[in-house]
């Protein structure tokens, strides 16, 4: 094969290394994340010399702030971000006067965050850099993909990367087992796969700039939808009084090349005499500023500082297919959706992308499942990536109509997808690793009542051999495990309870099946928490593990009491559900309980009754290899 390329340099290989990232943005800072956690060796590259400076993706919702918790990384982003609670709505009134029409809470659904941060991409990206390098990873910088190719009859190395370093100007040939492209919209990776993808878009031209202002206008600390004759407005504000705009500007022909990632601080170009006035930078900054004046009149908004500005074309796209024909690469955030900003979706989506592939890859590459498994990454996310694109392009073209403006369409739209924009709601299909069939009663009233294919809802929680006070998410780190939740109720010394644990002693549960040595012949399980610099090595032998929950008093009940496992192997994993309050929101009676697989992303799996265990193991048969 030769490689395009205009370097004299040929071509020569300098390593090799299981899993190539491309594009050190925030997809690909989560997937060398959490490969890192689970044991993958990996090499993650960007074609930038530097990290992101200023701008661009901001806004973390309260499902991606639940990931980040697991990886013990959401408290050094939120303490450089700045919270938002309320959403207002703002149009003009049949008088013509600018009025506050609503004003809404932004997270409705259940989660540890009531609320949305925002803080600069650079700063995201810098948080995870830290992370790698506290790991000995580091990002190779300068470094960009050309194309690729199979090796054939090369089990062992499946593909070659062409990667050009750019600072010496060579074309360097890795071998790898899988390449994650998280290489952006205009995805080198993407073009190497030949996948497709469908396009739709508008003719407005948008504009984008985080400011410092000088205003009167009573809801700039608010989210803020503006809708006026002169065009619509976003208003998000950001950490120590800044503020992010986005303002509708014209229309396509107008755009005097608008594009999405238009340098906002560039100098004049290499034409010495040009006028400063005739930059584009220079008259984009006019012209948000003009606009602005005329979508906030009879309110002032003087901006003093811009720190970022930019422009935009509206439109959404989505690829054909999540990874080449031999799934041995796999595209991830912008590299296969991509839509306007406005919801605050992009990295969201982008992350949940890495964090559903990364542990499928994982358990692969361990030759713990079966390489099916792979195929429900582009099964699910381009569910989701569809339900994006839809959301968005109607948000979109609502945002942007100056007719109706009166109209509670907008809003209408932002309240019903509160569970997509929050994250909350996701649900993925029927699948290999998503069981539809609900084999308990669980109360579908309840406030988020357990259902497959949908998030395990964070519960508090007390540990029973201390009677420690613990949010599930802190006692349930991100490590590519497995985990069967019992939901025992007010059953734990019943003689269900005892027959299970019986049953999960035995050669054929799923825990000696599907772990990498009999349960009877594994250590206990150590604890661990999302503290825990490493994994213990005992437990490097599960991939399934197990969590009792019941809602008995935890101080009338010593731990050996509780039969084997349980008080041999998972003494640490047995917690109180006070009340019974976690089983009441979940929709379990405690009477009753319930069987629940919940998978390594934190999704539900499986729900089944507590004699369920066949159902258990016929569910990892599924696509889990167990013990050769």
């Amino acid at each position: 094969m030769t490689v395009k390329t205009s370097s004299p340099v040929p071509a020569f290989q300098t390593r090799s290394t299981d899993v190539i990232i491309v594009g050190a943005g925030p997809a690909g800072c989560m997937a060398g994340a959490t490969l890192q956690r689970y044991g993958i060796d990996f090499c993650l590259i960007d074609k930038r010399p530097t990290r992101t400076q200023t701008g661009h993706a901001s806004a973390f919702q309260p499902r991606t702030q639940e990931i980040l918790q697991t990886l013990d990384l959401l408290h050094s982003l939120d303490g450089k971000g700045h919270r938002l609670t309320e959403t207002s709505f703002w149009n003009h009134d049949e008088a013509g006067n600018l009025v506050r029409a609503f004003v809404g809470a932004e997270v409705i659904h259940p989660t540890p965050y009531q609320y949305l941060f925002n803080t600069d991409q650079g700063i995201t990206e810098d948080t995870f850099e830290k992370y790698l390098l506290s790991k000995g990873q580091k990002i190779h910088r300068f470094m960009e993909l050309l194309h690729y190719e199979y090796n054939e009859n090369n089990f062992e190395w499946p593909l070659t990367a062409f990667i050009k370093n750019n600072a010496s100007g060579a074309i360097e040939a890795w071998l790898t087992k899988y390449i994650l492209g998280s290489d952006g919209a205009r995805s080198a990776t993407r073009k190497a796969t030949g996948v497709q993808s469908s396009f739709r878009g508008s003719e407005d031209v948008w504009a984008v700039a985080d400011v410092y202002v000088d205003t009167n206008f009573p809801d700039y600390r608010r989210r803020c939808a503006i809708r006026t004759p002169h065009g619509g407005c976003m208003l998000i504000p950001r950490k120590d009084e800044g503020l992010r705009i986005f303002l509708q500007i014209g229309e396509g022909s107008d755009s005097q090349g608008a594009s999405d990632d238009h340098a906002p601080n560039s100098s004049p170009g290499p034409n010495l005499h040009e006028s400063v006035h005739e930059n584009s930078a220079y008259k984009l900054t006019q012209i948000v500023q003009s606009h602005i004046h005329k979508v906030i009149h009879p309110y002032k908004m003087d901006v003093t500082n811009i720190v970022w500005i930019s422009r935009y074309l509206v439109g959404q796209r989505v690829v054909h297919h999540f990874h080449d024909p031999r799934q041995h690469v796999f595209l991830l955030g912008d590299a296969c959706h991509t839509h306007s900003p406005k919801a605050g979706q992009g990295m969201n989506v982008s992350i949940s992308d890495a964090y559903n592939l990364t542990w499928k890859l994982a358990l692969v590459m361990k030759r713990v499942a079966d390489p099916r498994l792979l195929l429900t990454y582009e099964q699910e996310r381009l569910h989701i990536a569809q339900q994006l694109i839809e959301f968005d392009a109607r948000f979109a073209r609502q945002f942007g109509e100056k007719d109706s403006l009166n109209s509670s369409n907008l809003r209408d739209t932002w309240e019903e997808g509160h569970g997509f924009t929050s994250g909350c709601g996701y649900e993925y299909p029927a699948s290999l690793i998503v069981d539809p069939l609900i084999r308990t009663e669980i109360d579908d009233q309840a406030l988020e009542p357990l259902r497959p294919g949908k998030r395990l809802l964070p519960i508090d929680l007390i540990r029973h051999v201390d009677g420690t006070h613990v949010r599930l998410l802190d006692v349930l780190p991100s490590n590519g495990r497995f985990h069967l939740f019992i939901f025992g109720g007010t059953q734990i010394l019943s003689p269900q309870i005892k027959s299970l644990a019986e049953s999960l002693n035995s050669p054929r549960s799923p825990l000696s099946l599907f772990n990498r040595l009999p349960l009877l012949h594994m250590e206990r399980f150590r604890h661990e928490d999302i503290t825990t610099d490493s994994v213990p090595s005992t437990n490097k032998n599960y991939f399934i593990d197990v969590f009792l929950l019941h809602s008995s008093d935890h101080l009338s009940l010593s731990p050996d009491e509780f039969p084997p496992p349980f008080s041999t192997h998972w003494p640490m994993r047995v917690f109180r559900d006070a009340g019974g309050a976690g089983h009441k929101l979940l929709g379990v009676a405690e009477s009753t309980g319930a069987l629940v697989v919940v998978r390594p992303d934190g999704y539900i799996g499986l729900v089944t009754h507590m004699n369920g265990l066949e159902d258990v193991t016929t569910y990892f048969k599924g696509f889990m290899l167990g013990r050769a």
